[in-house]
């Protein structure tokens, strides 16, 4: 799993926070519906390469990408 510090450099406004709520939420539950060996090793890998994507296609703005990489970090590293 990447480290999802590196990403993060400025202080997500509410919005892009809410934006990274509701797609971790969203990928929990696409994960959990495809992987029977369901972790929270597998979940950060696969948002790993969701932001990725994300970022590639441009579907979410950078500060949106920040702030999903610190709920990740949040989340999954407790």
């Amino acid at each position: 799993m990447t480290n999802p510090n590196a990403e993060a450099t400025t202080v997500p406004t509410t919005e892009q926070r809410l934006f990274a709520l509701e797609t971790m939420l969203q990928q929990l539950v696409l994960v959990l519906e495809c992987e029977p060996q369901f972790s929270a090793q597998a979940l950060g890998r696969w948002m790993d390469i969701a932001r990725k994507h994300m970022r590639m296609h441009q579907a979410a703005t950078p500060g949106e990408l920040d702030a999903l990489s610190a709920l990740q970090r949040s989340v999954l590293t407790q």
